[in-house]
C-alpha cells in the first residue's frame, strides 16, 4: 500500500511547477520587464525541439539499442549530445528567425523564462501523473488487471516496485531540481543569445558542450547506475547556482534596448 501522505506529496511537485514558471514572470518582471513574444516562443520551442524532434530520435535509437542501459558511458555520451544539440540550436534558431527584435536581455530572460518554465511543467506532467494513476490501482488492488496484456509482466513489476519505493522525499525533491533547473534553461538561453547578437556560432557549440557534459552525469541515475538521489540533486543544485551568477553577469554584455 502507498500511504495517502506519499499520495499528496505526488500533487506537489506538479503544482509547484505552475507556481514556479508564474513566480519566475512576476520576479523579472519587476528587475527587467517580461516580453510576452520570447516567452511565448520559449515555451512553444522547448516542446517542439525537446518533445517532438528529439523524442523521435530517442525512439530511433532506443529501438535500435535496447540494451542502452547496459552502457551508460555511450548512453549518457548520446543522451547529453543530443540534448544539448537539440536545445542549443533549437534557441539560436528561434532567436535568429522569430526573434530578430527581441536580442536584449529582457528578452533572452523571456524565452528563458518560457523554455524552463514550460520544461518544469511538462516533466512534472509526463512523470509525476502516471505514478498517481498506478498508485491509485496499487491501492485499490487492481494495478496487474488494469495492466494486463498492455505490457511485460516484468515491466509491471518494476514499475509497481519503483512507485512503492519513491516516499515522500523524491517528490518534494523535484520541486527543488525543477527551481535549480530553471535557471540553467536561463542561462544557456542568455548564452546562445549572446551568440546571436555577437555572430558568434562558436558559443553556440560551446553550450552544446557544456548542456552534454551537464547531462552526461545523470544518465547514470537514470539507467540505474547511481540510485542515490541526494547526489543528483546536490549536483543540479552546485550547477544552478552557477547559472544564476551566470544570468546577472550576462546583463553587462547582453544589451538592454527595450
Amino acid at each position: 500500500m502507498i500511504s495517502t501522505a506519499t499520495i499528496i506529496s505526488m500533487f506537489v511537485p506538479i503544482i509547484f511547477s505552475f507556481v514556479l514558471f508564474a513566480g519566475l514572470v512576476l520576479f523579472y518582471r519587476k528587475r527587467t520587464g517580461v516580453a510576452l513574444k520570447p516567452l511565448i516562443i520559449g515555451s512553444v520551442g522547448f516542446i517542439v525541439f525537446t518533445q517532438v524532434l528529439e523524442k523521435i530520435l530517442h525512439v530511433i535509437v532506443v529501438t535500435s539499442f535496447p540494451n542502452y542501459a547496459d552502457h551508460p558511458w555511450w548512453f549518457g555520451l548520446y543522451g547529453g549530445l543530443a540534448a544539448g544539440v537539440f536545445e542549443e540550436l533549437g534557441r539560436f534558431l528561434l532567436f535568429t528567425w522569430l526573434l530578430k527584435k527581441y536580442h536584449d536581455y529582457k528578452g533572452g530572460i523571456s524565452f528563458g523564462i518560457g523554455w524552463g518554465g514550460i520544461e518544469a511543467i511538462v516533466l512534472m506532467l509526463m512523470i509525476i501523473v502516471p505514478n498517481i494513476l498506478f498508485a491509485t490501482m496499487i491501492n485499490a488492488g487492481t494495478f496487474e488487471k488494469s495492466l494486463a496484456g498492455q505490457m511485460p509482466a516484468e515491466q509491471m513489476a518494476a514499475i509497481k516496485e519503483t512507485v512503492l519505493n519513491q516516499g515522500i522525499s523524491f517528490y518534494l525533491l523535484a520541486c527543488v531540481e525543477r527551481f535549480f533547473a530553471v535557471f540553467m534553461q536561463i542561462a544557456f538561453s542568455l548564452l546562445v543569445l549572446t551568440a546571436v547578437i555577437k555572430k558568434k556560432f562558436s558559443y553556440v557549440f560551446y553550450a552544446i558542450l557544456i548542456h552534454a557534459a551537464i547531462d552526461f552525469p545523470l544518465v547514470f541515475f537514470q539507467t540505474g547506475h547511481l540510485t542515490n538521489l541526494w547526489i543528483v540533486e546536490v549536483y543540479v543544485a552546485i550547477i544552478g547556482i552557477f547559472a544564476f551568477v551566470f544570468i546577472k553577469k550576462a546583463k553587462a554584455w547582453v544589451p538592454d534596448i527595450h
